[in-house]
């Protein structure tokens, strides 16, 4: 294992938020192709190596990003669950930090900044799944029909969102799927669903030992699937593809609390690991 000869290099600091997302965006490209390139060479970096490496870029994020609005900044700390505490720029605690982390942080911060899309787009589309992730985990079972699947759709921060509920040939799982537009895109977007007084036919779906609650699993963007600690430098000498991310991070992530306790019950998001 060889020393980073070439450290992060920061960009200033501009107050005009066009010019500070350029900033934003000039860094993660920049940030990408040098550990993409490292990690060609062979050249792994060190535990404390690794955990500075990570640090700098959180930081250097954190000021690039000072007077974005509040949607983005929420979006530039996701890219980071599982992973890293951003607000305290810390690891996350229990977790042992390796290449796979930093691929999955940065191949997260690329779908969200380098798309080719605006990423004011990105952000507001990801904030409306998110608004309807949250309508599906706080709506009981029982009225999912009447209040979800409603002919015209439901609305969205401003978007009508039309919502399917469907259950799969093997009565295993049920899957939310949504579609909507904004701007000129068309969006597509769907989870598995769990309940637990549903009779799924003696499915595995309840297989992760947690008892009750309804459960949602990524199914379009999975973001947290693959990748696991300690792979050689063959497996990590490039970007992970879309949808890998370190197991760790899967299990920090599932480890979040619901968002429903409405009459007792509990949902939680939990993406595929």
């Amino acid at each position: 294992k060889t020393e980073h000869s070439a450290p992060f290099v920061l960009h200033s600091v501009v107050p005009h938020v066009g010019a500070a997302m350029q900033g934003l965006q000039a860094y993660t490209k920049q940030a990408v192709t040098q550990v993409r390139g490292q990690l060609q060479r062979n050249d792994l970096p060190t535990a404390v190596q690794l955990h500075r490496y990570i640090h700098e870029v959180v930081r250097v994020i954190h000021k690039l990003s000072a007077g974005a609005p509040e949607p983005l900044c929420r979006e530039l700390a996701r890219c980071f669950d599982g992973v890293w505490d951003c607000g305290a720029n810390v690891p996350l605690k229990g977790t042992t930090l390796s290449v796979a982390h930093l691929l999955f942080a940065l191949q997260r911060l690329e779908a969200l900044l380098l798309t080719g899309h605006t990423v004011s787009g990105v952000v507001a589309v990801r904030e409306i799944s998110s608004g309807i992730r949250q309508l599906i985990a706080r709506t009981p079972f029982a009225r999912i029909q009447q209040e979800l699947l409603k002919p015209g759709g439901v609305l969205v921060r401003g978007v009508q969102v039309n919502v399917a509920f469907s259950l799969a040939a093997d009565s295993s799982h049920h899957t939310f799927s949504w579609s909507f537009r904004h701007g000129d895109r068309e969006v597509q977007e769907s989870v598995l669903y769990w309940d637990e007084h549903f009779d799924y036919g003696g499915s595995s779906c309840s297989d992760d030992g947690e008892g009750g609650g309804s459960g949602l699993e990524n199914e379009s963007d999975q973001e947290m699937a693959g990748a696991s600690e300690g792979e050689g430098p063959a497996s990590t000498a490039q970007l992970p593809t879309e949808g890998e991310a370190p197991a760790s991070a899967a299990r920090n992530a599932d480890s979040a609390p619901g968002t429903n306790d409405r009459g007792g019950r509990r949902s939680r998001a939990r993406q595929r690991a």
